[in-house]
């Protein structure tokens, strides 16, 4: 930051904030644009800066934002690691894959107890099937925060994916305790127990998410499918319509 512009800088920053958190996007940008104006080395800027074209669908733009940040910031290991994490959730979006993995690996050389990029590069993992190694990094995850519901969940959906039924349930269960109304663990819990044929359980289960998300789709539709295995099939029929 160059000396003597601390005050111009962020005041710029403060309305740009503010601008983005009233959705004004292109406005924020241009409030953005005026502290690099002033000083092209102001990195905050510029990672807000990328994370706006992001949420605007401007992703390549997003993306030279997030490797200047990485070019001209690497003394700063939080705001690299935050352009790292943003950069990879880019790429993955566009099916580049590789490129997402050796963002997420880049992150984790910054910080190995890094959860963001533990968890990132699992659910990349499972994006493409590849669940043991998805279940590798949940573990990895979960070490250091073992009491994260949201981690939780990911790591029984990769058991599930494997088969290791039971033992996810067990998982979502533990889910459940730290956060009782996790709609996604509340669905995922019905799934595995429609998998051990446990449907009216399962039902049970589709039903509490729908109590927390009445709008829930695929809670919806697994309701439906659980109700048609028990041969209830105007009630599938209901929900399948209502989905």
């Amino acid at each position: 930051m160059t000396a003597g512009k601390k005050g111009f800088e962020e005041t710029w920053l403060e309305k740009g904030d503010a601008l983005y958190d009233q959705y004004q996007y292109e406005e924020a940008l241009e409030a953005y644009r005026r502290v690099r104006a002033v000083d092209p080395g102001y990195l905050h800027a510029v990672n807000r800066m990328g994370t706006i074209l992001s949420l605007m669908d401007r992703d390549e733009e997003a993306l030279a934002c997030f490797t200047t940040v990485l070019e001209l910031g690497s003394e700063n290991p939080l705001l690299a690691d935050t352009a790292l994490n943003n950069m990879a959730a880019i790429l993955r979006k566009h099916g580049r894959f590789d490129e997402a993995f050796t963002a997420y690996d880049r992150a984790l050389d910054l910080e190995p107890k890094n959860v963001m990029a533990l968890c990132n590069k699992g659910n990349l993992f499972s994006d493409l099937g590849r669940d043991e190694e998805a279940l590798a990094m949940y573990e990895r995850a979960l070490e250091i925060e073992p009491e994260n519901a949201a981690l939780l969940v990911n790591k029984a959906y990769a058991l599930t994916g494997l088969n290791h039924l039971e033992e996810a349930l067990g998982v979502i269960d533990r889910a459940l305790e730290l956060d009782p109304g996790n709609i996604v663990a509340l669905n995922n819990r019905g799934n595995v127990l429609s998998e051990l044929s446990r449907d009216e359980e399962a039902i049970l289960m589709f039903e509490r998410a729908l109590e927390n998300d009445p709008e829930r789709v695929a809670s919806m539709v697994n309701k439906g499918i659980s109700l048609s295995k028990l041969g209830r099939h105007e009630e599938a029929l209901a929900a399948f319509d209502r989905a």
